[in-house]
């Protein structure tokens, strides 16, 4: 990515690159472990992507473009929408037919919306604000990508954290000694 980029150029590039990820998945048989690995990875770059459109674009949208609050809602929308197919994506495993109905629909869903917005919002944008407006907003959108986790708001961590209590079956004391004795139970 270059860094004398602008806002609108970022964001188009990484629309670009998740649509290479999606091209990749689409490529590989149901059932390969890589399929899960592109998942996580186009997860991981959608997330930081429309945080950095959330934070950095649509304020910009919702203040300067005449119908800009109906804009960015519908754009808000679209994201929340996303954003429910990769928490069901997230725990999914691979190999599965829900696994490649989820894939596709996210593909899909995420096709549209970039089109969408490289067609109509980007231009529109484009035209109410200076080059060195977006240029100031590329970094701090680059800045924000990768600030962010990358994991989809809401969601609970895939795994349960270990559960560090010893079992219930030995007495109350002899647990709580073990359970407060550093490294854990003995």
């Amino acid at each position: 990515m270059q860094h004398d980029e602008d806002l609108l150029d970022q964001l188009t590039a990484d629309h670009q690159a998740v649509l290479v990820r999606f091209s990749e998945l689409s490529g590989l048989p149901s059932g390969d472990r890589r399929r899960k690995e592109l998942a996580d990875l186009v997860t991981d770059q959608l997330v930081r992507h429309t945080r950095a459109e959330e934070q950095h674009l649509y304020p910009l949208a919702r203040d300067r473009l005449a119908d800009g609050p109906a804009v960015v809602e519908r754009e808000l929308a679209d994201h929340r929408a996303v954003e429910a197919l990769l928490g069901e994506l997230r725990p999914t495993r691979a190999g599965g037919p829900r696994f490649d109905r989820l894939v596709a629909q996210l593909a899909e869903e995420v096709t549209r919306h970039a089109a969408e917005e490289e067609n109509r919002l980007f231009p529109a944008v484009r035209a109410v604000t200076t080059e060195d407006e977006l240029r100031l907003l590329a970094a701090r959108a680059r800045e924000t990508k990768e600030d962010s986790s990358g994991r989809p708001r809401h969601q609970p961590p895939a795994e349960r954290p270990a559960d560090r209590l010893p079992p219930p079956e030995r007495p109350l004391m002899e647990r709580l000694r073990d359970f407060l004795t550093p490294g854990g139970p003995r």
